[in-house]
C-alpha cells in the first residue's frame, strides 16, 4: 500500500471519528437544552438590568446608573434619603409576602444550592417575576446589595422550569438549573468563564461529564445573547497596570489572603447575626425590610457611598481616589449596610458588596505595607484589585470563581498570579474557621448539609 493511500486512510478514519463525536455531542439533549437555557438566561439578565435602571430612575430623580444614583442622592433632602430605602423595603416586603416568601427575600444563591441538593433541581417559575421585581426595587431604592444573587436565581429558575416541563430524569433538571444560573451571571457581568465556574464550584460542587458541556455552552450563550442586545461592554473596572515589584511580594499577597479571610468571616457573621436579630423582632415579616431600609437610610446620611451596588465607589478605590481613613469607614459601613439590607429581608446579592469590602480592605493593606516595609512593593491600587478576590474567595469558599470573575471584570491578565495566591490562602483559612460559606451558613443552620460537595 502506498504511503499516500495509507495517509489518506488514516486521515479519513480520524475525520470519521471526529464527525461521529460531534454528531453525538450535537444530538445530546442537554447540549441543545443548554443552548436554549443559556439564551433564556441571557435574556433574563438583560431584562433585569433594564428593570433595575427603571426603578433607579423612579426612586432617584431620573438617575439611570449607579454613578448617577450616588451623584443625585447627595443633593436630595435628608428626609428623602432616609425614606426612599424604607419605601423600597416596604414594597419588597409586600412582594415577598404575596408571591414566594423566602424564595423572594434574601440573597437567592442559597435557595438555588438547596434546590440542586435537596429538591431535584426544582424551583417554581412564579418566583422569577417576583424575585426580579423585589431585587430591582431593593437595589433601585438604594439597598446595599448586588445583582448576581437575583440573576442567578432568575436564570436558574428558568433552567429548572425547562427540566421540569420536559420531565427529565435526575440529575438533568439540576444541571439545567445550574446552566441557567451560569448563563445569567455571564450575561450580567460579561463573564462567560466566571459564569460556568460559579455554576460548577458554588452551585453544583463538581464537574462531571454530564454537567460540563451544558453549563459551559449555556454560560457562553447567555453572555453572547446579552452582548448582542446591549452591545459588547467595556470591563466593569479599569485598573492601573498590575506589577510585581519584588519577589517578597509573594509573602505580601499571602498576607492579604489571611486578612481577606478575616474580613470575610466578619462580613458573613455580621450578616447572619443581624438577620437573626431581625428574625427575633416582634413585628410582621413583611414590615422588616422597611425597617432595614430605614436603618440604611440613616447610615447613608453620613456615608452615602453605601447606597446600591457600589461599583462607582470600587472604581474610585481602584485608582487611589480616597484617603486611608475614608476607605476604612467605607468598608465598615458597607458591611453594616449590606447586613441590614439582606438581614431584614431585602432582596439582592452579596457578590458586589464582597468586592466593595475587598477593594477597601486591599487599599488599606497596600497603603500600610507601602508605609512600613523596606522593600519595593506594588501600588496600593494593585492590592485593592487583588483584595476584591481575596474577600470574595473567603466569603464564598470559591477561590476559582473569585480568580476568574475578578480577572474578567478587570481584563488584566497580570492580576492572575497575585489573585491565585491571595484567593487560595483566603479560601483555605476561612474554610478552617467556618464550616459554611456565606452562601451556606443559613442552610447548615436548617440542617441542610451541602458543603460536603466541593470542587476545590
Amino acid at each position: 500500500m502506498s504511503p499516500i493511500r495509507t495517509l489518506r486512510d488514516v486521515l479519513f478514519a480520524v475525520g470519521l471519528r471526529l464527525v461521529n463525536a460531534l454528531e453525538t455531542a450535537f444530538r445530546g439533549r442537554l447540549f441543545v437544552l443548554g443552548v436554549l437555557v443559556g439564551i433564556a438566561g441571557g435574556l433574563g439578565a438583560v431584562a433585569f438590568q433594564y428593570l433595575l435602571i427603571g426603578f433607579t430612575a423612579l426612586f432617584f430623580s431620573g438617575a439611570t446608573s449607579q454613578a448617577e444614583l450616588l451623584e443625585t442622592a447627595v443633593d436630595l433632602p435628608w428626609y428623602y434619603r432616609v425614606l426612599v430605602p424604607a419605601i423600597g423595603g416596604a414594597f419588597v416586603g409586600l412582594i415577598a409576602n404575596y408571591s414566594g416568601g423566602g424564595l423572594v427575600r434574601g440573597e437567592g444563591v442559597p435557595e438555588v444550592i438547596e434546590a440542586i441538593d435537596q429538591k431535584h433541581g426544582r424551583l417554581p417559575l412564579r418566583v422569577v417575576p417576583a424575585k426580579a421585581a423585589a431585587s430591582a426595587v431593593c437595589i433601585g431604592s438604594g439597598g446595599a446589595t448586588g445583582r448576581e444573587g437575583p440573576i442567578v436565581q432568575i436564570g436558574g429558575t428558568i433552567g429548572s422550569a425547562v427540566g421540569s416541563r420536559l420531565e427529565l430524569p435526575d440529575p438533568q433538571p439540576s444541571v439545567l438549573l445550574a446552566a441557567g444560573a451560569g448563563a445569567g451571571l455571564g450575561g450580567t457581568f460579561n463573564a462567560p468563564i466566571g459564569g460556568m465556574v460559579f455554576a460548577w464550584e458554588v452551585l453544583l460542587g463538581r464537574v462531571t461529564r454530564e454537567n460540563a458541556l451544558p453549563v459551559a455552552i449555556a454560560a457562553v450563550a447567555g453572555t453572547a445573547t446579552a452582548n448582542v442586545i446591549i452591545g459588547l461592554p467595556d470591563p466593569i473596572f479599569t485598573v492601573p497596570p498590575i506589577s510585581v515589584e519584588s519577589p517578597w511580594e509573594v509573602i505580601a499577597y499571602a498576607g492579604l489572603g489571611i486578612v481577606g479571610a478575616a474580613v470575610a468571616l466578619v462580613f458573613a457573621n455580621s450578616l447572619y447575626a443581624i438577620e437573626s436579630g431581625f428574625d427575633r423582632l416582634p413585628v410582621p415579616t413583611a414590615v422588616k425590610p422597611a425597617l432595614g431600609g430605614l436603618c440604611l437610610g440613616v447610615l447613608a446620611l453620613s456615608v452615602p457611598q453605601v447606597y446600591g451596588v457600589g461599583y462607582p465607589v470600587i472604581q474610585d478605590a481602584l485608582v487611589g481616589t480616597f484617603a486611608l481613613e475614608v476607605v476604612v469607614v467605607f468598608a465598615v459601613a458597607k458591611i453594616v449596610a449590606t447586613s441590614v439590607t439582606l438581614g431584614s429581608g431585602g432582596s439582592g446579592g452579596i457578590f458586589a458588596p464582597a468586592l466593595y469590602v475587598g477593594a477597601m480592605t486591599g487599599t488599606v493593606y497596600g497603603a500600610l505595607l507601602d508605609e512600613t516595609v523596606p522593600v519595593p512593593i506594588a501600588d496600593p491600587t494593585t492590592y485593592a484589585a487583588v483584595g476584591m478576590g481575596a474577600v470574595f474567595a473567603g466569603a464564598s469558599h470559591a477561590p476559582l470563581t473569585a480568580i476568574v470573575v475578578v480577572y474578567e471584570l478587570t481584563d488584566d491578565v497580570w492580576i492572575i498570579p497575585p489573585l491565585v495566591i491571595a484567593c487560595l490562602f483566603s479560601s483555605a483559612l476561612s474554610r478552617r474557621a467556618s464550616e459554611g460559606s456565606i452562601y451556606t451558613i443559613g442552610l447548615l443552620e436548617r440542617g441542610v448539609d451541602v458543603d460536603s460537595r466541593r470542587l476545590f
